[in-house]
C-alpha cells in the first residue's frame, strides 16, 4: 500500500510538471507565431487555462492527499476538475474544426452538466459532511460519463459536416484536418474514455493516467504546429455564420439562395470570372470560394450557385480543373519549366499537381509531357487544351 502511495505521488508530481510545461509551450508559441487567427488564439488561451487547471488539480491532490484518503475522495476531486478541462478540450476541437458557429446545443448541454455535477457535490458534502459521499459519487460519475460521451460525439458530427463544406469550397487540402491533428484528437478521445472509468480505481488510473498525458502532449504539439498553417483555410470557417456552418432547414436565406439565377446575372458573373482568370488569380494558394467572391464583389452564395448551375461543379472541383488546364498549357508552352515551377504558377503544390494529373489523365506529368510535346494544340489563355490525336 505504501509503495502504491509513493508511485501515486510521483505520478501526480510528474503530471503537474507535464501540465505546466504544456502551459508554457502554449504561451511561448504565441510569441513565436503571432500571425494566426482570432479563433485559434482564443482556443490557445482556453487550452492554457485547461493546462493550468490540471496543474492546480495535481498540486491539490499531492498537497491534501485526496487520492490517498480513498478512491472515492480522489474520484470526487477528479470529477470536479476534469469536467471543466474536458469541456475546454472538446470545445477547442469544435472551434478549430468548425470555426465561428455558436453551437448553442453544445454550450447548453455543457452548462447543464456542470450545474448538475456541482449540485450533486454540494448535496453530498452537506449531507455527509465530508468528501466520502457514498452513492452521490456514483450519480456524479454517471453524469460525468454521459458528459464525456457527449463531448466526444457532438464535435465528431459537427466537424464531419463542416469538413464536407470545406472540401466543396476550397481546392487545397484542408490543413485543419491534417493527419497529425486527426490522429491526436482520436487518441485523446480514447484516452479520455479510459480515464473516465479508471478514476474510480487507483491501480487502473496508474495505467490510464500516463496514457492520457501522452495523448495530451501529442494534441498540444499538433495544435501548436497547426498555428503555422491555419490561415490557409481560415477564410472559409471564420466568416461562416451559424446558418452556413450548421444550416437550419426551412431558413428563408437558404431557400432564397436556391432560387434559379437569371441569365443576366449568370452573364455578369461569367464576365467577372473570366477577368479574374485572365489575371491569373487562380495561382494564389489561398483562394477559396469566400475570397474569390470578395474579389469579384459578389455574395459567396451567388458564386457557389453559379458554379453549380452553369459549370455543374463544386468550387473545389471547378478550381482544380481550371488549374489543371493551365498546368497543361504551361507544360506545352514551356517544356523547359520544372514540375515545381509549373505547380507554383498554377496554385498547386508539387505533390498535389502530380496527384491531380494522374487522376485526370491516367499519366504522370513527365509521361503526358512526352506524349503531347509535339502534337498538342494550344488554345488562348484560359481555354481547354486538346492533346494530339493518336493514330
Amino acid at each position: 500500500m505504501r509503495e502504491l502511495s509513493d508511485i501515486l505521488l510521483v505520478m501526480q508530481a510528474g503530471s503537474m510538471g507535464v501540465s505546466l510545461t504544456l502551459l508554457l509551450v502554449l504561451v511561448l508559441s504565441c510569441l513565436q507565431k503571432p500571425d494566426t487567427t482570432g479563433t485559434y488564439e482564443k482556443v490557445r488561451w482556453l487550452l492554457a487555462l485547461a493546462m493550468l487547471l490540471l496543474g492546480v488539480h495535481y498540486l491539490l491532490q499531492m498537497w491534501f492527499g485526496f487520492r490517498a484518503q480513498g478512491d472515492d475522495v480522489g474520484t470526487v476531486v477528479n470529477i470536479l476538475f476534469y469536467s471543466p478541462v474536458t469541456y475546454i478540450m472538446s470545445y477547442s476541437i469544435l472551434r478549430i474544426g468548425c470555426g465561428r458557429g455558436y453551437h448553442r446545443k453544445f454550450l447548453s448541454a455543457s452548462v447543464i452538466s456542470m450545474v448538475l455535477i456541482l449540485c450533486c457535490f454540494a448535496y453530498g458534502y452537506l449531507h455527509y459532511g465530508s468528501l466520502h459521499m457514498q452513492e452521490v459519487l456514483y450519480v456524479m460519475g454517471l453524469i460525468y460519463l454521459l458528459t464525456v460521451v457527449f463531448f466526444i460525439v457532438y464535435p465528431i458530427k459537427e466537424i464531419r459536416r463542416v469538413r464536407k463544406m470545406v472540401n466543396e469550397e476550397s481546392e487545397q487540402e484542408p490543413i485543419l484536418y491534417n493527419l497529425y491533428m486527426r490522429t491526436s484528437v482520436r487518441l485523446l478521445y480514447i484516452a479520455s474514455i479510459l480515464v473516465t472509468f479508471s478514476i474510480f480505481y487507483t491501480p487502473a488510473l496508474a495505467i490510464a493516467g500516463p496514457l492520457f498525458l501522452v495523448t495530451l502532449v501529442f494534441y498540444i504539439i499538433s495544435f501548436v504546429a497547426l498555428g503555422f498553417n491555419i490561415r490557409q483555410v481560415n477564410d472559409i470557417l471564420v466568416e461562416e455564420t451559424e446558418e452556413e456552418v450548421c444550416p437550419v432547414r426551412g431558413n428563408t436565406a437558404t431557400e432564397a439562395a436556391r432560387a434559379v439565377m437569371d441569365d443576366e446575372l449568370k452573364a455578369r458573373i461569367c464576365g467577372l470570372i473570366e477577368g479574374w482568370r485572365k489575371s491569373q488569380g487562380y495561382a494564389s494558394v489561398e483562394i477559396n470560394s469566400g475570397t474569390l467572391a470578395g474579389r469579384l464583389n459578389i455574395p459567396k452564395r451567388q458564386l457557389v450557385q453559379y458554379l453549380r448551375e452553369v459549370e455543374g461543379k463544386t468550387f473545389r472541383i471547378w478550381l482544380s480543373a481550371l488549374r489543371l488546364e493551365e498546368a497543361k498549357r504551361e507544360i506545352l508552352e514551356h517544356p523547359e519549366y520544372s514540375n515545381e515551377a509549373i505547380a507554383e504558377s498554377c496554385g498547386f503544390s508539387r505533390c498535389h499537381l502530380q496527384v491531380k494529373f494522374k487522376e485526370a489523365t491516367g499519366l504522370t506529368i513527365n509521361e503526358w509531357r512526352a506524349d503531347n510535346a509535339k502534337g498538342g494544340q494550344i488554345t488562348p489563355k484560359g481555354g481547354q487544351i486538346t492533346p494530339k490525336n493518336k493514330s
